[in-house]
């Protein structure tokens, strides 16, 4: 069974936020078991444990419960029998009319099928709370971090102790829980967790607004009193039946649509609960960004996949890299961020900024993060994602003069911003990586088909020889930093803008530029997402030759409607070529001669409104543009 080979858990956890009416136990494992008593029932060594996740999100602070049904170290299943029993919790002297036992549930995503027990009982001997009947058994099927109640108020008035039993499963991966408190709830009190809408539209779609809501309250939750405000209020009351601490996801019935070009800030509000005021308002409301755009611009996926040299399970991700490329090369782009203290490929800055913890593991368009990794998983992202409307094109070009490199990006915009956030950023990467030194070799747990077919690692040795290894997509610098660089995109746009920014990299010169790629990258400084990405070949840049002879060239006018010129041409006869942003040839010009200096006519013919791509060549050197068609 293929795992995440890492010391440290992966996962995401979100501290809760309970609204409550009074608390009389909470523990969160900051300080260690705090008096919690865990038992090896099973005596096989394994057993809970509080482990440090604030690397991974510093809410969590230095503690959470864990037991694992696999051995990351000895790369083996276990089949847990362990317990974990609180210290007694006093509700003799609770008045109220509800109590309730609350706390947060994880496991692996790939792996979610962990099975536990919850105990509530009077004694803390063990084999009085495994004697008993358990008050709550499940086996997970969440996949993400999720927050449950169990309704103790039979218990008023008793000394308890609250027990986890992780038993009955193997050959997953972990259980957490964490952030657990014995409450009185409000009766009424529901939360926004978070709202949902395309970010980018076309003009006259029906766009749907989601909410994803919790019930706090003790109270079922029958109907909610919803309105969105855009600038006026758009209020309807939904029925919706929630079951307290039940988080549901709904849709307001108004949809959201414009006609023309706007850029609004959407604020999403729950009024009341069955007729009735919120006993916490503060929680109650969500805002997204929403912008029209006037026309569509493709859309390309930006994997950047988490691997290692260390890594046993890495191979996979190397496999479906591969895969995808081959498949979607109009749509895919991957980038390898190499990890570990022993691999020669880690850029240092990438691994940290890129915050991957799971080996194999990749964040897609950043929107995605920290997931796993297979062939299948990455084609699932990519059909989600490639469809998105967005409001950029990305066209790049450059030169090469030995060691210098020059890639200009030219971003068009299709919205209006009156506050844009964005910057653009250039990512290189080379294929075929290759090195003798003993950080090379890769450690393979496909090796003899231990874990069935892997692209061929199925035949390779543990590890293969690093004489055998060549590596593709591999991470080489960040030009403009992960984030972007600064300033590279105004803050005010307007429908039809073209941006362009010239970025300049170093070359060293043990990387081979036949193999390298730059990535332009726009990026939304707001939510940290790649909004749009275009890969070019180093190969495709013009050299120093080109460079000088192209250097000063000029487009008039662009946008274009029936022609266009191309000025400050040197003498020669060009070849003018114009294609959309798909690669297809919509017009050749061939044969054109020109005198120095002087300008070349081109008609457009039968081309319709649009973004292309004009290429300018003479003898074996040529260049790119853009050009926008109206």
């Amino acid at each position: 069974m293929k795992k995440i080979t890492i010391i440290a858990i992966t996962f995401l956890l979100t501290m809760s936020n309970y609204s409550f009416g009074q608390t009389y136990y909470s523990e969160n494992f900051e300080g260690g078991l705090n008096g919690w008593v865990v038992t090896d029932l099973d005596a096989d060594t394994h057993n809970w444990a509080v482990l440090n996740a604030s690397t991974i999100d510093a809410t969590l602070g230095s503690g959470s419960l864990v037991s694992f049904s696999y051995d990351d170290t000895a790369v083996a299943p276990l089949t847990p029998d362990n317990l974990a029993t609180s210290p007694a919790i006093d509700l003799t002297a609770v008045t109220a009319s509800n109590v309730f036992f609350l706390y947060d549930q994880l496991t692996a995503s790939s792996w979610p099928d962990e099975h536990y027990a919850i105990y509530i009982t009077t004694s803390n001997d063990p084999a009085v709370i495994t004697a008993s009947t358990p008050l709550y058994e499940t086996d997970v099927s969440d996949l993400v971090l999720t927050n449950k109640a169990l309704d103790i108020t039979s218990y008023i008035g008793q000394t308890i102790y609250v027990s986890f039993r992780h038993f009955s499963c193997t050959d997953k991966y972990y259980l957490i829980v964490d952030n657990m408190s014995v409450v009185t709830l409000p009766a009424n009190d529901v939360s926004v967790l978070s709202s949902t809408i395309n970010r980018y539209s076309l003009l006259n779609i029906n766009n749907t607004l989601s909410l994803t809501v919790k019930n706090k309250g003790a109270n079922t939750v029958n109907n909610l009193t919803v309105k969105w405000n855009d600038g006026t209020d758009h209020i309807s009351i939904i029925p919706i039946t929630i079951a307290s601490q039940e988080v549901v996801t709904i849709d307001h019935p108004t949809v959201v649509n414009y006609s023309t070009l706007v850029d609004k800030n959407i604020v999403t509000t729950i009024t009341n609960i069955d007729g009735n005021l919120d006993s916490d308002p503060t929680n109650n409301s969500s805002s997204n960004l929403f912008n029209t755009i006037s026309q569509s611009s493709p859309k390309k996926v930006l994997f950047e996949e988490g691997t290692g040299t260390w890594c046993g399970w890495c191979p996979r991700g190397a496999v479906a890299m591969n895969y995808m490329t081959t498949t979607y090369p109009n749509d895919f782009i991957g980038v390898a961020v190499h990890n570990g203290s022993t691999d020669p490929m880690k850029l240092a800055a990438y691994d940290t900024a890129a915050g991957i913890t799971g080996f194999p593991g990749m964040n897609v368009d950043r929107a995605v993060k920290n997931e796993s990794v297979s062939q299948n998983l990455m084609i699932s992202h990519l059909n989600e994602r490639r469809v998105l409307s967005v409001p950029v094109s990305l066209v790049a070009s450059g030169t090469i003069n030995g060691t210098a490199i020059s890639i200009n990006a030219s971003a068009t915009f299709r919205a209006n911003f009156a506050n844009a956030n964005y910057s653009m950023g250039v990512i290189i990467s080379e294929d075929n990586v290759h090195g003798t030194a003993t950080g090379y070799k890769q450690t393979n747990y496909y090796a003899n088909n231990a874990n069935g077919p892997m692209g061929g690692f199925e035949s390779l040795a543990n590890p293969v020889p690093a004489a055998q290894m060549y590596y593709n997509h591999v991470g080489r610098a960040l030009v403009g930093g992960y984030n972007g660089q600064s300033g590279s995109v105004p803050t005010t746009i307007t429908d039809g803008q073209v941006v362009n920014y010239t970025f300049n990299y170093t070359k060293p010169t043990a990387y081979v530029a036949a193999n390298m790629n730059a990535v332009l990258v726009l990026i939304d400084q707001i939510t940290g997402e790649i909004v749009n990405a275009v890969s070019i070949p180093f190969s495709s840049l013009g050299n120093n030759e080109v460079a000088s002879r192209f250097n000063n060239i000029q487009i008039y006018p662009n946008p274009a409607i029936d022609n266009f010129s191309i000025q400050n041409l040197k003498e020669g006869v060009y070849n003018v070529a114009i294609y959309d942003l798909q690669g297809r040839l919509v017009q050749k010009n061939d044969n054109k001669s020109v005198d120095y200096n002087q300008s070349l006519n081109i008609q457009l013919k039968n081309v319709a409104s649009g973004e292309y791509i004009v290429n300018i060549s003479l003898e074996n050197e040529s260049y790119s543009t853009h050009l926008l068609v109206k």
